[in-house]
């Protein structure tokens, strides 16, 4: 191949893999026989699934990055995605079937999964509140989303199928110095790996999420005004807890009855 052919070639698949702007093309094709994921999503009432995101990455098609030094390295591409669930059936149960393996032209794979809920808006109590997302985070490779959604640290699973099934009670957060108050589910410390919500899969095809959301059974946390330092924790039935710390005790929460 002469050196004017060689050029055209490298052009060809320089084009194909980041067209016409330099942008790697991210295009999800996924190929015959490829790996798929199987999400399924039992809505309880009062909670509405948001819109999974999907992180795929890709050798391929790589992205710069500079470090401290200003000296640039390669790092695999990235591509997110979002995916809303299936409509849902009787049972309110949604689905979603993820690619492992996207294709394209990049030979994009799945390298993170994440799937959001929330308190529903006709829920009396999100009236006047600014409402969190809670997150499951599922990595399928080692470049994944942050650890900035509250999901704590990622626990190994290996097997086909991973079920989940957590208690959830919702929790208002009270500012008075902000003048702000948050409504959002707790599920237990996930600073503790019991609870943690993020995994590092290992092989597996089905994941099967089943929050139980415990509406009638609210907590609110605000500063403790009175004695100066700490917080005031308000479990359901009127009970205070006065403590140096952000969440309500999970398992006094799970002995409720």
């Amino acid at each position: 191949m002469n050196s004017l052919s060689k050029t055209a070639f490298i052009a060809c698949a320089v084009t194909l893999l980041f067209g016409c702007d330099n942008r790697p093309d991210k295009t999800i094709s996924p190929p015959e026989g490829a790996k798929w994921v199987d999400v399924t999503f039992w809505v309880p009432e009062g909670i509405s699934l948001q819109p999974a995101e999907l992180v795929y990455r890709s050798a391929q098609c790589k992205s710069v990055r500079y470090n401290s030094s200003n000296e640039p390295h390669d790092i695999p591409g990235y591509n997110d995605v979002e995916r809303p669930f299936g409509v849902p059936d009787g049972n309110n149960v949604r689905r979603l079937q993820v690619a492992v393996d996207g294709g394209g032209p990049c030979q994009w794979q799945l390298n993170s999964l994440m799937v959001s809920f929330r308190i529903a808006d006709d829920v009396p109590l999100v009236k006047g509140k600014e409402v969190i997302d809670t997150s499951y985070i599922f990595d399928f490779g080692d470049y994944g989303l942050s650890d900035g959604y509250g999901t704590g640290r990622a626990r190994v699973f290996s097997g086909e199928r991973l079920e989940l099934k957590t208690n959830f009670f919702p929790i208002t957060y009270i500012s008075h110095m902000l003048n702000k108050t948050t409504l959002k589910l707790f599920g237990g410390e996930t600073d503790s790996e019991k609870w943690s919500r993020r995994y590092q899969l290992i092989n597996t095809e089905f994941i099967t999420i089943a929050p139980m959301f415990h509406a009638q059974k609210s907590v609110s946390i605000e500063a403790d005004k009175k004695r100066g330092f700490g917080m005031v924790i308000t479990y359901p039935g009127g009970d205070e807890e006065h403590v140096r710390k952000v969440n309500p005790d999970y398992q006094r929460l799970l002995l409720l009855k």
